[in-house]
């Protein structure tokens, strides 16, 4: 019996520090994981315009800093309207994350070449600027310009 008393203690020892580890990470301070969801159609007055083999990028842009997308998806502009969804874990560098920045630009774009560079002739649509953090239901982004 003294023999298994030393293993008793260690498991109660490590079954009680690994609850300790469970319960804090729980009441981490760090943010969870947060998405925005986007609904993208097109302008009906577009819609002759546009081929369903062009290329549509939906990204995040950050309203302060560069131009370059935080967070990007690509899809065929045939499959409109559609909703996706960016997040954090989208980002094409690490320090160019949605985690990183407070308000960004939402931006629908397609493309004729397929060119991640807008050029003339893309046809465009975007939202004012907006603290995505905040937000709680989709972002509508109407494809309404053309370049």
């Amino acid at each position: 019996m003294n023999i298994l008393k030393p293993c008793f203690t260690k498991v109660i020892y490590y079954s009680f520090f690994l609850s300790l580890v469970l319960l804090t990470s729980a009441w981490s301070t760090e943010p969870a994981q947060k998405s925005i969801t986007i609904s993208v159609s097109l302008d009906p007055v577009l819609q002759t315009s546009l081929n369903p083999e062009h290329t549509l990028f939906v990204y995040a842009r950050a309203v302060k800093g560069p131009r370059m997308p935080l967070a990007i998806v690509r899809h065929k502009a045939g499959d409109l309207p559609l909703e996706v969804k960016l997040d954090s874990t989208m980002a094409m560098m690490p320090q160019m994350s949605l985690a990183n920045f407070k308000q960004v630009v939402l931006l629908a774009r397609i493309s004729a070449t397929g060119n991640a560079m807008p050029q003339t002739g893309d046809m465009i649509g975007e939202t004012q600027p907006l603290e995505w953090q905040m937000l709680e239901q989709p972002v509508d982004i109407v494809i309404n310009k053309q370049r």
